[in-house]
């Protein structure tokens, strides 16, 4: 594996000599701190640095040409210009595509910091038009299943009566991805349940939702006015996808009390989960809210589960050095109120 140079053209060849130890400018070693940073200040700009995240989420130059509308041979240019510049290589070559080096990981830190801190900016300044009326701006926010279709649209609706300027971008994830998502600082906060890595966040409590177990109709379970999780067991379970919180305390649980896991399928989604136990492959667990509605039309039954852990508290993250926005300070607060 080789540092990236981005391409192997003839007519690209040219910009990529300037990292020949001959070409480089030379150093004075009483400053060469003062010297870098005047060449960063002086060479690098926003778009380069979209592209250089661009090139590192697409893993290929052509692909984050594509997506930025740009030809591959000036996004080349502007990237071998952007390591002349931090005089370090910025990405590595391998079959796959490309990916950052360890100076390449540090630029990626501080660019989404940077572009994030600008759409914020741009966010606040709208504020002070005169064309504004309320609060605007546009918030990022990473949830599992359960906050996406269960506490998100009742909320927002009512969040959006008293901010109709603000828009809010929502991206799926598990609850382990949505608090990394916060900690990069791909979104402005994340919505998460169980034990998760907070070092570094701002934790606060959200909303609380209850699971149940979803049966057929006619299941010898379905007569049951409450379950322990230990009765689930002697029955085929319907799993879900391997990192979702609710498939890991499963399996940590059956662990404990010795037990196996009986399955004859694994799906993704509550839907698929309801689906599935309506067709008579097993029971599965899901949050109440998402059976409630639609038991009788599914022929399903819910039944309570009687475990502690079963009343689930969803928390809410966000940077603990982040200096929100005004639109994301009102959606936090309003979520966590």
């Amino acid at each position: 594996m080789g540092y990236f140079w981005f391409s192997r053209n003839e007519s690209l060849r040219a910009p990529f000599n300037m990292f020949r130890s001959d070409s480089l400018p030379s150093v004075d070693p009483c400053a060469p701190v003062i010297e870098l940073r005047a060449n960063l200040a002086a060479r690098v700009d926003i778009v380069t640095l979209k592209l250089f995240l661009a090139v590192v989420e697409e893993a290929s130059i052509a692909k984050a040409a594509e997506r930025e509308h740009m030809a591959p041979s000036a996004v080349s240019k502007r990237l071998a210009d952007l390591e002349q510049a931090v005089r370090v290589p910025l990405l590595e070559r391998h079959r796959r595509g490309v990916s950052p080096t360890p100076a390449g990981e540090a630029l990626l830190r501080h660019s989404r910091k940077i572009l994030r801190d600008l759409t914020q900016l741009e966010c606040e300044m709208g504020e002070f038009s005169s064309a504004s009326h309320g609060a605007r701006g546009h918030v990022r926010a990473a949830a599992n299943e359960s906050a996406l279709f269960g506490f998100f649209p009742d909320a927002l609706s009512r969040f959006m009566r008293d901010y109709p300027n603000v828009t809010v971008e929502l991206q799926p994830n598990t609850s382990t991805g949505a608090v990394q998502a916060v900690r990069e600082g791909i979104v402005d906060f994340g919505i998460f349940w169980g034990d998760q890595p907070v070092d570094g966040l701002k934790v606060m409590p959200c909303y609380v939702d209850r699971l149940v177990v979803v049966v057929p109709r006619g299941h010898s379970l379905s007569r049951r006015r409450n379950l322990h999780f230990i009765d689930l067991l002697d029955h085929p379970l319907i799993l879900q996808e391997q990192y979702s919180s609710i498939q890991n305390l499963t399996e940590r649980l059956a662990a404990e009390a010795g037990r196996a896991l009986r399955s004859r399928i694994r799906d993704a989604g509550f839907d698929a989960v309801c689906r599935m136990a309506q067709a008579g492959l097993g029971i599965g667990i899901v949050p109440d809210y998402f059976v409630t509605d639609r038991a009788a039309a599914m022929h399903i039954a819910e039944v309570p589960l009687d475990e502690p852990w079963a009343n689930r508290l969803h928390k809410l993250c966000v940077r603990e050095d982040d200096d929100m926005a005004t639109a994301t300070r009102l959606l936090v607060d309003f979520l966590s109120a």
